[in-house]
């Protein structure tokens, strides 16, 4: 095991930590690119400072880390990027968010393209709302937590908001052979929310 520690907005510092998990597992076979920030953006009332900080870590650093990973991957492996319900839900205040994980899966149809020769597969996987640190400054309490938990779960078909487990066990299978005929894919791994919305408890009759 190797954990290192490294801003995906540094370019120099992404090479380095590729080049130092290179140097001691030799080629990689797996890249998962999740790093990403939410930021309220809304029209009207976001400096460019706060748009542009979210598009850095959301979608530049995706690309750079995959662009970081590629010289030390082995041929077959199997990139994973992380993209959201947001991109398609039109959610009021994330302009930027939404913009860069729409980015993500655009991105991944290129690189799929780009990488397809060497069998490097490109999967996104678009998480719905999951129980995650992401959430501390929306909700920094306990109650204000349970008030959201609430809110997401009667929005979900299946009535609960997502656990990390969830969306690991999704990118395991994007990561492993057992889907090594899928590329260019994104799996949305929200309970149905997007898909199936009139199917969300708050819904029914």
């Amino acid at each position: 095991m190797l954990a290192i520690k490294a801003d995906v907005n540094d370019i120099a510092a992404l090479d380095k930590a590729v080049q130092r998990a290179a140097a001691k597992f030799g080629q990689i076979d797996i890249v998962f690119a999740n790093a990403g920030i939410g930021a309220n953006t809304p029209v009207g009332g976001t400096t460019l400072q706060a748009f542009e900080n979210v598009l850095r870590t959301n979608l530049t650093s995706v690309f750079f880390t995959v662009q970081s990973a590629l010289p030390h991957l082995n041929d077959n492996a199997s990139i994973i990027l992380n993209g959201s319900v947001i991109s398609v839900s039109g959610n009021s205040g994330y302009a930027a968010y939404a913009a860069t994980k729409a980015g993500v899966r655009a991105m991944a149809r290129v690189m799929v393209s780009e990488l397809s020769p060497r069998g490097i597969r490109v999967n996104v996987v678009a998480p719905g709302g999951t129980k995650t640190p992401i959430w501390d400054r929306t909700a920094p309490t306990a109650a204000e937590f349970e008030v959201l938990e609430k809110h997401i779960a009667a929005v979900t078909p299946l009535g609960r908001m997502g656990e990390a487990d969830d969306i690991a066990k999704t990118v395991l299978f994007l990561a492993s052979d057992d889907s090594r005929h899928v590329t260019g894919q994104e799996i949305f791994v929200d309970g149905g929310m997007t898909t199936a919305p009139a199917g969300a408890p708050v819904f029914r009759s």
